[in-house]
C-alpha cells in the first residue's frame, strides 16, 4: 500500500485542475488515477477530429437503456477515456453558462456558488487571447481563443440570426449570454487545449510529489469507520491499494463518479443490497437527478464547396502541420452559435443553437456525400431527470443509465418550437441563399406532429451529463456546499456530477471552475473576493 495525502480518481477537466493546485505544495503527495491512457493522439490534438474518437479506446462508449420518450431508442453516450477526460474529446466550446444558473445554485442548497462568487474562479483559470475586461482573465492556464479557421458560412449564420430578430454578440460569457456570434474555443495556435494540456502536462516533470497513473481503473473507495482512507484500483493486471492520509476526491464524471460511490457502499441501500453490496451510507440521491441537453440536428445541402466535407484531404493536413495549426483541421465544427429564449416566460436563454459547416447527424456516424451545414438547437434548461445505477457489483460492468427525457410535455413543446426557429434562421437571409435543400428532417416534415415524431426518432444530445452527485440541502443531494459527501469524512466529488442543476451551456468551463473553487476549499484558503458585475440588459423571447 502506497501512501499519499490526496488520491484523485479521474484525470478529466476537474481532476487535472485539482492535481495541479494540490501538488503546488511540494510537501504534499498527490496521486492522480486515470483509467484511460495517453492523450498524445492525432484525433485528440487536431480539433476537427473529435468525433473520430467515438467508439475507440479513447471512449468509455456507454449506451443508455431504451428510452420510452424516444420510441425505445438506446442513446450512444461517449465519454473521454484518456488524460484530459472529456476535455480531450469535446468540441472545445468555451461556455460558462448563465449567471442565473449559479445564482440558482446558491439559492437552492449550495451557498457560496452564486455568480458573483464563482466568476473570480472562472477568471483565475482563464487566459483569453482577445477579450480583456472584468468578465475575463489573462494569465491563467486555460487558453481561450477565437477560431484560427472558420467557414465562410459561419458569419452567414450570425447574419441570418439577426434577420429573424436575434441580436449579435461577440462574447457569450460577458454581461449577457443572449445573442448570436462566433464561438470562442479552448485551443492554442489551432490545437486543442484540454485540461491536461493546461493544468497537467506543464507541471508533471517538475513535481516529483505528483504521481500520475494511467490505465488505472478504480474499483472502490476504502472506508474505515465512515471515513474514506484510500482507493483500490486495477493497473497493469494487478490490484493495488493507495492510501489517502487526507482526502479521496472522485472526479470521474457524471456516470462514473456515482458508480464508484455505489460500488463503495454509498448510495440507495435497497439497490446496493440487491447486488450484494453492503450499504455504508444510505443516500437515494447518489446516481439520481441525471440531466443532459437534448439536441436536434437540422441539416442542409450547401450550394458552394466551402464546408468541412473535404477536410480529410491530405493537403489540409500538410497545411495544418506546416502552418502550425492553420486551415480547416483547426475547426471545432461548431464554429458559431446563438443563445435564445424560445419559451415566452424563460428568465434567460433556454436554447443554444450550434452552427457547423458540416453534415453532423447521429453523432457524426451518418454521412452525406457533399458539402452541407448543420443548425442544431439544444435545450439547455431541461427539467426532466434520469439516473445512473449499477448493473452489477463488478466494477468492469458499465452502469445502467436512463436519461428520462420529456417527462414534462412543455419540454417537447419547446423542442418543436426550437426546430421551427432553427429552420427559420437557415431559410432566411444570406444563409438561405447558401443552401440548396433541407436534408434533415426533410421538407415534408413540417407540422408539429411530424416534427415531434422526427424528434423522438432522431434526437441526439450534447454530451453534457451532470448532477448525479449533486450539491444540495441535507435531504436533497449527495454533497454539501463544500463538495463533501454527506455521511463520509475525507471524501469529495468534484466534476459535472457535483452540479445542483446543469448549466445553460457547455459543461467543460464550469467543471473547471468547480475544481478551482474546490482546491481552495480543500486547502482551507479564504475564497476569492466576489466580483462586482453589471446587471444585463432586459431581453425578450425570440419567438
Amino acid at each position: 500500500m502506497a501512501n499519499y495525502d490526496y488520491v484523485i480518481v479521474g484525470a478529466g477537466s476537474a481532476g487535472c485542475v485539482l492535481a495541479n493546485r494540490l501538488s503546488a505544495d511540494p510537501s504534499v503527495r498527490v496521486l492522480l488515477l486515470e483509467a484511460g491512457g495517453s492523450d498524445r493522439k492525432m484525433n485528440i490534438r487536431i480539433p476537427v477530429g473529435f468525433a473520430k474518437q467515438f467508439r475507440t479506446d479513447l471512449d468509455w462508449n456507454y449506451t443508455s437503456e431504451p428510452e420510452p420518450s424516444l420510441i425505445g431508442r438506446s442513446m450512444y453516450l461517449p465519454r473521454g477515456r484518456s488524460l484530459g477526460g472529456s476535455s480531450s474529446m469535446n468540441a472545445m466550446i468555451y461556455m460558462r453558462g448563465n449567471r442565473g444558473d449559479f445564482d440558482g445554485w446558491a439559492e437552492n442548497g449550495a451557498p457560496g456558488w452564486s455568480y458573483r462568487e464563482v466568476l473570480p474562479y472562472f477568471k483565475r483559470s482563464e487566459h483569453n487571447e482577445r477579450i480583456h475586461n472584468e468578465y475575463h482573465g489573462q494569465g491563467g492556464e486555460l487558453n481561450v481563443a477565437d477560431p484560427v479557421w472558420s467557414s465562410t458560412l459561419a458569419p452567414l449564420f450570425v447574419e441570418s440570426a439577426r434577420a429573424v430578430g436575434i441580436r449579435r454578440t461577440d462574447d457569450f460569457n460577458g454581461a449577457s449570454q443572449d445573442g448570436a456570434g462566433m464561438m470562442q474555443v479552448t485551443q492554442k495556435r489551432g490545437r486543442r487545449w484540454s485540461a491536461a494540456d493546461a493544468f497537467l502536462h506543464p507541471i508533471r516533470k517538475d513535481r516529483p510529489n505528483l504521481e500520475v497513473r494511467t490505465g488505472a481503473t478504480a474499483r472502490r473507495i476504502l472506508l474505515e469507520s465512515e471515513r474514506a482512507t484510500g482507493v483500490e484500483y486495477d493497473a497493469n493486471g494487478s490490484r493495488t491499494t493507495a492510501r489517502a492520509e487526507r482526502e479521496v476526491i472522485a472526479s470521474s464524471g457524471a456516470y462514473n463518479s456515482p458508480q464508484l460511490l455505489m460500488l463503495s457502499g454509498i448510495g440507495p441501500a435497497d439497490h446496493l443490497r440487491e447486488l450484494g453490496i453492503e450499504p455504508v451510507v444510505d443516500n437515494p440521491h447518489v446516481g439520481s437527478h441525471l440531466m443532459d441537453h437534448p439536441l436536434a440536428t437540422i441539416t442542409y445541402e450547401c450550394r458552394e464547396p466551402v464546408g468541412l466535407f473535404d477536410a480529410t484531404n491530405p493537403k489540409y493536413l500538410v497545411q495544418y502541420v506546416a502552418g502550425r495549426g492553420k486551415g480547416k483541421l483547426s475547426s471545432n465544427v461548431a464554429e458559431a452559435g446563438a443563445h435564445v429564449r424560445v419559451a415566452p416566460d424563460t428568465p434567460w436563454p433556454d436554447f443554444q443553437l450550434l452552427f457547423g459547416a458540416a453534415y453532423y447527424f447521429d453523432n457524426g456516424f451518418r454521412s452525406y456525400p457533399g458539402h452541407a451545414f448543420t443548425c442544431g438547437p439544444s435545450f439547455v434548461r431541461p427539467t426532466s431527470e434520469g439516473d445512473v445505477r449499477l448493473r452489477s457489483a463488478d466494477p468492469s460492468d458499465p452502469p445502467v443509465i436512463r436519461l428520462g427525457w420529456f417527462q414534462d410535455p412543455a419540454e417537447m413543446r419547446a423542442m418543436i418550437d426550437s426546430v421551427r426557429l432553427a429552420r427559420e434562421i437557415a431559410e432566411s437571409g444570406p444563409l438561405a441563399r447558401a443552401s440548396i435543400r433541407n436534408l434533415d428532417p426533410g421538407p415534408g416534415v413540417r407540422s408539429d406532429a411530424q416534427v415531434e415524431a422526427w424528434l423522438r426518432a432522431e434526437l441526439q444530445h450534447l454530451y453534457h451529463p451532470s448532477c448525479t452527485c449533486r450539491m444540495a440541502g441535507e435531504d436533497d443531494g449527495v454533497l454539501d456546499a463544500e463538495l463533501r459527501v454527506r455521511g463520509v469524512d475525507g471524501l469529495r466529488v468534484v466534476d459535472a456530477s457535483s452540479m445542483p442543476r446543469v448549466t445553460s451551456g457547455n459543461t467543460n468551463a464550469p467543471t473547471i471552475m468547480i475544481a478551482e473553487r474546490c482546491a481552495d476549499l480543500v486547502l482551507g484558503r479564504e475564497p476569492l473576493q466576489p466580483a462586482e458585475v453589471r446587471e444585463p440588459e432586459p431581453v425578450t423571447a425570440t419567438t
